[in-house]
């Protein structure tokens, strides 16, 4: 029984990441002809009609219950603030850089662990994130090529959404279904906000359609996310997130031409270690 739910925790993080990949892939393409707050609130809608139709089918009540709305409220408005900064950076660099940078965010997640709940971290794993950190510097190089800001994008998605996980840790007991419907709710909301300055037209119905379908494939990467986590322990799936990795690299390849260099691939590779090796610490230290 143990294996079976392991093997089902793994493929649905597989399934997970590979929406994700999708997803972004699409946001990259379609940057060029949408601004970024059009697509994500284009994306916002879609989400939220998926989220919704889903819970009701699966007869969910109260979706919107929550014993801390002002946290929740907060927690969405990180999420939307990740999603447009990481979405900004997705757009100017190449997606095998903007995924490695990405990774820096389990470190960013101990050290708020450690400021906002209080969560004991070990001189070991201190010094694991000091060692993560140093992939951020293989790959941006700062003082040996020229610096783009779009890495400043990523790094603070990344502590944004660093920020929406540890919000999510301080409300569990609302459940996953619940948060993922009011975040999905906030970030319309928020996103809707910009709309009225960055409103595009619709160029035609194939864009339109590569548009709708962002929302799902979010929808569909989230409920994948929630499947993997509730059927299997931390350590074993999260190692597999790393794996988009590789549908970026191919991704980038085939849509934009991207060949990633080798300070990239070691920067990744330098965060997926150390990420791996701090996620082992804290299960260890927790237990």
């Amino acid at each position: 029984m143990i294996r079976s739910h392991t093997h089902s925790g793994v493929i649905f993080m597989l399934l997970s990441v590979f929406f994700f990949s999708t997803q972004d892939v699409q946001v990259k393409y379609l940057s060029s002809y949408y601004n970024i707050f059009f697509i994500i609130w284009i994306k916002s809608i879609t989400q939220l009609l998926v989220v919704f139709a889903f819970l009701h089918i699966k007869s969910k009540k109260n979706y919107f219950k929550s014993d801390n709305y002002p946290v929740q409220i907060f927690r969405g408005c990180c999420y939307s603030t990740a999603t447009i900064l990481y979405f900004f950076g997705l757009k100017n660099l190449e997606m095998s850089v903007a995924a490695s940078l990405s990774f820096v965010s389990p470190f960013i997640v101990a050290i708020f662990g450690f400021l906002l709940l209080k969560e004991k971290v070990s001189i070991k794993r201190w010094l694991v994130i000091v060692l993560g950190f140093s992939g951020v510097l293989v790959i941006t190089r700062p003082g040996i090529i020229e610096f783009n800001f779009a890495f400043l994008f990523v790094l603070f998605a990344a502590i944004f959404w660093s920020l929406f996980q540890i919000l999510s840790r301080f409300l569990r007991n609302d459940g996953a279904f619940n948060m993922l419907m009011i975040s999905s709710l906030v970030c319309f909301v928020f996103s809707s906000c910009f709309i009225p300055f960055y409103f595009d037209s619709i160029i035609n119905i194939n864009l339109f359609i590569m548009l709708s379908l962002l929302g799902i494939f979010a929808a569909l990467a989230e409920y994948f996310m929630i499947k993997a986590f509730s059927a299997t322990k931390a350590s074993v799936i999260a190692p597999f997130f790393y794996l988009q990795m590789i549908w970026y690299t191919l991704y980038g390849y085939i849509f934009f031409s991207e060949i990633p260099d080798k300070f990239t691939l070691l920067g990744c590779l330098i965060l997926v270690i150390f990420g791996i090796i701090n996620l082992k610490l804290y299960e260890r230290e927790a237990s």
